[in-house]
């Protein structure tokens, strides 16, 4: 191999009653991660928390942070540090009286090497029908942020969150920046559809979003029942060819590592250079409209 680089997507089951008990399964994931040698791990979207964006609630400041790392989050800190692996920690972030849905790229020593807002808020403010609802344009702000692309010691990476993945622009954004690799975490209902049809329009999005950006892809999700909704699991890693590395097989805690070759991104473009052929000058009303 050229540039070669273990990665993991550390899938999560439904929630824990505490952040704590959460944060303990989380640390048992990394701890796991090093003995396998992996370099890069990333959790699911909102990953100390419940997905709490289906209700109404009288309160949320319960599940955010303001800092990193907290007092509730330091464990991971330590994990990194033992495992020596950066990680990706996707949580629900206060800032300036602003509420958003977040993730952290984090260094082994602790170091917070970029931080990305999620860009688009799906579902609406008040629920619309009984049952679930996606009310997360209730809780979180837009992502002010930008797509920002950070640099690890053999690659560079960016972040995208759920939503994002139905949105090209998202995974063009990072690959325009030099990203080679992409993590998207994810919290996807089921709605009431087994999850292997979930899985397969995700898959869909991700595997297009790698083949068109010819991009590395980890796709992290949320997996088993939560406050009575399903979600879908289904954590993969993707090649920039669209080939399906790893996949999770359970609802559960599970982590899918895999090692990649980052030369492969080069190699591609070599063969057939996407970025190349472009026509910016001719979008202009994918901008304007």
């Amino acid at each position: 191999m050229g540039r070669s680089l273990t990665v993991a997507a550390a899938q999560l089951g439904p929630s824990s009653p505490s952040k704590e008990q959460t944060v303990r399964r989380m640390v048992a994931l990394m701890d796991e991660a090093g003995k396998q040698s992996v370099a890069l791990l990333a959790f699911p979207e909102l990953s100390l928390t419940p997905y709490f964006a289906t209700k109404i609630h009288s309160t949320i400041d319960s599940f955010f942070e303001d800092a990193l790392p907290s007092p509730i989050t330091q464990p991971l800190f330590e994990a990194a540090r033992r495992a020596q692996l950066h990680f990706v920690l996707p949580y629900a972030e206060r800032h300036n009286n602003e509420y958003y849905n977040s993730a952290a790229i984090i260094a082994p020593d602790g170091t917070i090497l970029g931080k990305y807002r999620k860009m688009h808020i799906p579902g609406w403010v008040e629920p619309r029908w009984e049952g679930l609802n996606i009310l997360e344009k209730r809780y979180f702000s837009s992502g002010n942020l930008g797509f920002p692309v950070v640099t690890l010691p053999t690659t560079r990476i960016g972040t995208c969150i759920c939503y994002d993945r139905r949105f090209s622009e998202s995974y063009r954004a990072l690959t325009l920046q030099g990203a080679e690799l992409l993590c998207v975490p994810y919290n996807t209902p089921t709605f009431r559809q087994p999850p292997e049809v979930g899985q397969e329009t995700s898959e869909i999005l991700l595997r297009a979003g790698a083949m068109e950006n010819q991009v590395f892809v980890i796709a992290i999700g949320k997996a088993g029942i939560e406050d009575g909704a399903e979600y879908i699991g289904g954590s993969v890693i993707i090649a920039p060819s669209g080939k399906i590395l790893a996949k999770a097989q359970s609802a559960g805690d599970e982590l899918i590592i895999a090692t990649i070759d980052l030369d492969d991104v080069v190699n591609l473009r070599e063969q057939w250079d996407f970025l190349a052929d472009r026509r910016p000058e001719e979008y202009h009303q994918i901008v304007t409209k």
